[in-house]
């Protein structure tokens, strides 16, 4: 598509991505806008981390830029008490540990937001997901 409607469509895209980042402060708004489509790599994450972790809240939503069927990016939200007097490099830890085989990851990337039902209260924002700089998960670069 050329000319002046693919820069408004895209500009639109964008701008309605930034105003979705700025208005949700929890994960489960940003799981909402995803479609509804569950991988196995997904729901393996979802059963590790809720066996594991007994969570109080979990988002695990599917960031692959690809078709969402490569499941290579994920980002986990997971509010759990098991977090408690931990600081934030032991909580991600904790989460990689519980999703690893082997010492790593089985998919491209991981983006995590672990809290205590506590702090998940006081404040429910979760960072905007960075541009991944990577390849797209199954070696090759975009």
């Amino acid at each position: 598509m050329r000319g002046p409607y693919r820069r408004v469509v895209t500009t639109r895209v964008v701008v309605a991505a930034a105003r979705l980042r700025a208005v949700a402060p929890a994960a489960s708004v940003m799981a909402s806008t995803v479609a509804a489509w569950t991988g196995p790599r997904q729901r393996d994450i979802e059963e590790k981390l809720t066996a594991a972790l007994q969570p109080t809240h979990l988002d695990v939503v599917n960031e692959s830029h690809g078709r969402r069927e490569d499941e290579s990016h994920f980002f986990a939200c997971v509010i759990s008490d098991a977090f408690e007097k931990k600081k934030p490099l032991e909580r991600h830890r904790m989460v990689m540990a519980v999703l690893s085989e082997n010492g790593a990851l089985p998919f491209h990337a991981l983006r995590i937001a672990a809290k205590t039902p506590t702090e998940w209260a006081a404040n429910g924002a979760v960072p905007a997901a960075p541009k991944c700089a990577g390849g797209d998960g199954r070696g090759m670069l975009r």
